[in-house]
């Protein structure tokens, strides 16, 4: 059997998926305290906090949907559907690495190490490791 066709895939993509759910439901229901995740330091001015705690709830939703897609390519799609968005939410996770890192100066690490493990997923699903 090739691995992109393993339980394991299924299993560590179940894991992504509420990984990502979790982060979710984390910022859409307590934005201030999951901006802080990002090591930004929180505004002092309410009308500035009130546009980061909206930005921290439109995260959020972006990965609930992240979360349901991999549950949903997991369970329902192919192989290949979930090697890309798996992928996908890897560049995603570099993406955030890269921002924290050019305006933090650290915690890069925070995001590229999970990162890199789903961007390894995504390619065992499509069959291009292994």
């Amino acid at each position: 059997m090739p691995i992109s066709n393993s339980p394991l895939i299924t299993l560590l993509s179940t894991i992504f998926g509420t990984v990502f759910l979790g982060f979710g439901f984390n910022y859409t229901l307590r934005p201030h305290e999951a901006f802080a995740v990002f090591e930004f330091p929180y505004p002092t001015n309410p009308v500035d906090q009130k546009v980061i705690d909206s930005f921290c709830v439109l995260y959020g939703a972006k990965d609930l949907f992240m979360g349901v897609s991999i549950y949903s390519a997991a369970y329902l799609g192919t192989r290949k559907s979930l090697g890309v968005i798996l992928l996908m939410a890897s560049v995603c996770a570099g993406i955030d690495g890269i921002v924290v890192k050019a305006h933090v100066g650290h915690g890069e690490w925070n995001h590229w190490g999970y990162g890199s493990a789903i961007g390894v997923t995504g390619l065992l699903a499509l069959g291009l490791l292994g």
